[in-house]
C-alpha cells in the first residue's frame, strides 16, 4: 500500500470486495461509497465522474474516475478501480484530494471563457495563427491552495513551437501557472539552436484554417495502391506502400500514402519543404504548392532529399504493425486513426515531436552537426509512443510524471528498434560523433552520456551524467526540462534494460508488462506509482510467484526505486 500526502492511499491491492453483478463505473463508485471512511471520501458517488471503463484480454475491467468539485473536474486528480474477471474489486489507485471535500470554493467563474483565452495567448506571446486551442473550466490545486481556473491549451508551430498549458484564474484573470508540454527527443535549447527558422505565411490564408481539417489535398478514395522502394537517410533501401492517381502526368503521380490496412484510415507522409506552417495551403485552391502529400513521378524514391520521407513513411508502418501484432492495438488511438507525419520541418531543426493538437508526428532535418534527419526507427517509435500515451489518458508532461511519459517512449523505441538499448544512433551529426557521442541516450548505461551543462549543478556529483539510480535523480525546477522529463526518464528505462538483459526476461516481457501498466497509471502518476503499476501488471500476466515478477522487483531494487519513494523526502539541493 502506498499513501498519498492528502486523501486515500494511492495504491491498494488485494481482494477488496465481494462479487458485483457487473464491473462498471456505477459499481466502482458504489464500492467507494461503501468504504468511504477507508478512502477518506465524503460523497464519492456525487464527487466522482466516470471517464471510461475498459475490459482487457484477461477479463479484468478497469474503471477510471475523475474527481470533481460541484461538478467541476479537479485537474490531475483521477482514481482507478479495477475488477477481476469475477467482478471483484482487486486494486484501487490514483489521486483523490480529501481536503476539497471539506473546503468551500466558489465554482462560478467571473471571467468569460474567451477572455481567459486572450489572457493565455498574451502570456505566451502566441502568434496570430494557432494550430490548436482549447479551454476547460477546472479546479486547480496549486502550491497548497485551490483555484477555479481555465486550463487553456495552445499549440502553435510558427517561430518557437510550443504546446502550452496556461492556467488562468477564472475569478481574477491572473495567470496561476503555465508550462510547455511539447514533446520531443530531448531538451537541448541551451546546448543547440533548436528554434526553427521561420517564414512569413500570408495572413490572408492563415485565418481560413480550422482545427481538425485533414491536410490531405487529394481524396484518398481516388488513389490506387502500389508498391515501391526508396532509400532512407542512412542509405538503406526500403520497400514502401504507396498510392498513385490524380496528377499532372495522367495518374502516374505517386504519393507516400499507404492504405493497405482495411482496419485503419491509412498512413500519410507530408513534405513541409523546410517551412514551419503550410496549413493555410490546405484550404487555398489557388496555391501554387498543392502537393501536400509527399509525391514523386515514379514508384522509386531514391532522390537525394527524399530519405526523410522514406524513413518516416516506412517506419510508421513498422510501428503500426508492431502494436497491432503484439498488443492488438489498432493505431495510436486504438480505433484505426490515420497515422500522419510531416518531414522537412523548418530549416536545420534539431528535433522531432508529437503534436497532440494536430495528431501528427513532425521531423526536422537536423543541422548536420548535432543531428541529421530525425525520422529514424527508434525516434519514430518514440514519437508515436507519445501519441499512444496521449490516447491512453495521458501522463502530465512535468516532473516525475513527465519522466514516466518519456521513459515509455524511449523504452518502446528500443523494443521496436531492437538492435541495441541506445536511442538515436542513426540521427547523430558530425560534431557529436567526433565528440564520441554515438547516441542520444542509453538505457543500458545511462552514464555514457552527459546532459546539458546547465543541469550539472543538479546532478549528484556535479559531473552531469544521465542517471541510472534514484540516488542520482535530478531535482530540477519546473522551468528546466519541465522538471527533468528527458533526464530522470533514464532511471526507469534502465530498469527495463535490466529486466530484459540482466534478468534474461527479454524485450517481449518488458513490452507486455509496460504496455499493460497504462491501465494502472493516471494523469499525475509518480515514480512510486509507476513501480506499483509495473509490479501489478507483472502479477496480472505472470503471477506474484513468477520469475518475471521477481525480475521487475529486482530491477527496481537495483535502481533504488523502493516502495513509497517520495520526491519531497528525498529532495536534494543543487551543488552550486
Amino acid at each position: 500500500m502506498n499513501q498519498n500526502n492528502q486523501g486515500p492511499p494511492s495504491f491498494v491491492a488485494g481482494m477488496l470486495s465481494e462479487r458485483f453483478e457487473q464491473a462498471n463505473g456505477q459499481n466502482a463508485k458504489r464500492f467507494l461509497e461503501q468504504h468511504k471512511d477507508v478512502f477518506e471520501m465524503d460523497a464519492p458517488e456525487q464527487n466522482l465522474k466516470e471517464v471510461r471503463a475498459t475490459e482487457d484480454e484477461l477479463g479484468m475491467t478497469h474503471v477510471r474516475l475523475q474527481q470533481t468539485k460541484d461538478g467541476v473536474p479537479v485537474d490531475r486528480n483521477e482514481l482507478n478501480v479495477h475488477f477481476n474477471e469475477n467482478n471483484e474489486v482487486t486494486v484501487v489507485n490514483g489521486n483523490y484530494d480529501s481536503k476539497l471535500d471539506e473546503i468551500k470554493l466558489d465554482t462560478t467563474p467571473r471571467l468569460a471563457k474567451n477572455s481567459a483565452m486572450e489572457v493565455a495567448k498574451d502570456a505566451v506571446n502566441a502568434p496570430d495563427f494557432i494550430e490548436f486551442e482549447k479551454s476547460d473550466l477546472i479546479v486547480y490545486p496549486f502550491q497548497d491552495d485551490y483555484f477555479l481556473a481555465y486550463r487553456v491549451n495552445l499549440e502553435f508551430h510558427s517561430g518557437a513551437a510550443g504546446n502550452w498549458f496556461i492556467y488562468v484564474d477564472a475569478h481574477s484573470g491572473d495567470i496561476i501557472d503555465r508550462y510547455d508540454a511539447m514533446t520531443g527527443i530531448g531538451h537541448f535549447e541551451e546546448m543547440l539552436d533548436t528554434a526553427p527558422v521561420t517564414e512569413e505565411d500570408p495572413g490572408a490564408f492563415q485565418s481560413q484554417f480550422t482545427s481538425g481539417i485533414s491536410p490531405l489535398s487529394i481524396d484518398p478514395d481516388t488513389l490506387h495502391q502500389s508498391r515501391g522502394k526508396g532509400i532512407g537517410t542512412t542509405g538503406a533501401q526500403k520497400n514502401l506502400n504507396l498510392g498513385h492517381g490524380p496528377g499532372e502526368n495522367g495518374g502516374q503521380t505517386f504519393y507516400l500514402a499507404d492504405q493497405r490496412s482495411d482496419e485503419m484510415d491509412g498512413i500519410y507522409t507530408y513534405n513541409m519543404q523546410n517551412t514551419t506552417n503550410r496549413m493555410w495551403l490546405y484550404e487555398n485552391d489557388n496555391a501554387s504548392w498543392k502537393n501536400v502529400v509527399y509525391d514523386g513521378d515514379s514508384s522509386s524514391w531514391e532522390t537525394v532529399g527524399q530519405g526523410p520521407g522514406v524513413d518516416a513513411h516506412k517506419n510508421s508502418r513498422i510501428v503500426y504493425d508492431y502494436f497491432k501484432e503484439n498488443h492488438g492495438r489498432n493505431s495510436l488511438d486504438d480505433n484505426g486513426m490515420a497515422i500522419e507525419s510531416r518531414v522537412h520541418y523548418a530549416t536545420e531543426f534539431n528535433n522531432a515531436f508529437w503534436s497532440n493538437g494536430l495528431a501528427m508526428m513532425t521531423y526536422g532535418d537536423g543541422d548536420g552537426q548535432q543531428f541529421i534527419p530525425l525520422a529514424a526507427l527508434d525516434v519514430t517509435a518514440h514519437e508515436m509512443m507519445h501519441g499512444i500515451t496521449h490516447y491512453n489518458g495521458g501522463l502530465r508532461y512535468r516532473f516525475e510524471t513527465g519522466a514516466v511519459n518519456e521513459a515509455f517512449s524511449d523504452t518502446f523505441g528500443s523494443i521496436i528498434d531492437d538492435r541495441s538499448w541506445h536511442v538515436g544512433e542513426d540521427i547523430m551529426g558530425e560534431a557529436w560523433l567526433e565528440d564520441g557521442r554515438f547516441a542520444l541516450r542509453s538505457s543500458e548505461d545511462p552514464g555514457l552520456f552527459p546532459v546539458n551543462q546547465s543541469f550539472w549543478a543538479y546532478s549528484v556529483d556535479g559531473e552531469g551524467r544521465y542517471p541510472s539510480h534514484m540516488e542520482e535523480f535530478y531535482f530540477l525546477p519546473g522551468n528546466m526540462d519541465n522538471g527533468g522529463v528527458h533526464i530522470n526518464c533514464t532511471i526507469l528505462q534502465h530498469s527495463a534494460y535490466l529486466v530484459s538483459e540482466e534478468y534474461d526476461m527479454g524485450r517481449d516481457v518488458v513490452a507486455d508488462v509496460w504496455y499493460r501498466s497504462y491501465d494502472y497509471l493516471h494523469f499525475d502518476a509518480t515514480f512510486a506509482e509507476f513501480r506499483e503499476a509495473i509490479l501489478q501488471s507483472a502479477i496480472d500476466l505472470y503471477g506474484e510467484n513468477s520469475e518475471e515478477y521477481d525480475a521487475f522487483l529486482g530491477a527496481f531494487d537495483d535502481i533504488g526505486l523502493y516502495e513509497g519513494w517520495d520526491y519531497d523526502e528525498n529532495f536534494r539541493d543543487p551543488l552550486w
